[in-house]
This record gives C-alpha cells, sequence and structure tokens, in this order.
C-alpha cells in the first residue's frame, strides 16, 4: 500500500456512456501491466474503490493508472497492487 495524490485526469476514451479515465498520481507502486485498486474518501466522507483495470507508461515516461470511474486531481488516495 502507498500514498499518493492525483496529479492528472484525463478520457482516454469513451463507447456509450461508459468512459475510460487514465490517471496520473505524485507516487506509485504500479508496474505497467498491473491492476489493483486506488481508495479515497469522498466529501460526503464515503470510501470510495476505483478498480485499476490496466497501467500504461507513455513515451514521456508518465505512468497512467486506467479506471472506469474518474477522481479529481488533488484527492488523496491509497493505492494497493493486486
Amino acid at each position: 500500500m502507498f500514498d499518493a495524490e492525483i496529479t492528472e485526469i484525463r478520457e482516454a476514451s469513451r463507447q456509450g456512456r461508459q468512459s475510460v479515465w487514465q490517471i496520473a498520481l505524485s507516487q506509485t507502486e504500479f508496474a505497467p501491466g498491473a491492476t489493483g485498486v486506488l481508495e479515497a474518501t469522498a466529501r460526503s466522507g464515503a470510501k470510495l474503490e476505483v478498480p485499476v483495470l490496466e497501467v500504461l507508461k507513455d513515451d514521456a515516461g508518465v505512468i497512467w493508472h486506467v479506471t472506469l470511474k474518474p477522481l479529481l486531481e488533488g484527492t488523496p488516495v491509497v493505492g494497493r497492487v493486486a
């Protein structure tokens, strides 16, 4: 497990109503090809678990965590690699 903050988020694709998101973190223990979970706490206090479906590294060396749920930039998260 590790603590991080979301530094960037972008919509990677959309099919109908379902979007695929790519999330960059301030630090990560995920390696390309890994899966796991990002845990966050909503403003309401509710705990959110966002499955990481895939991890990609782009040409600039940024590691992107692929999810089906967006989280806001600046959100603190706890990552767990499966």
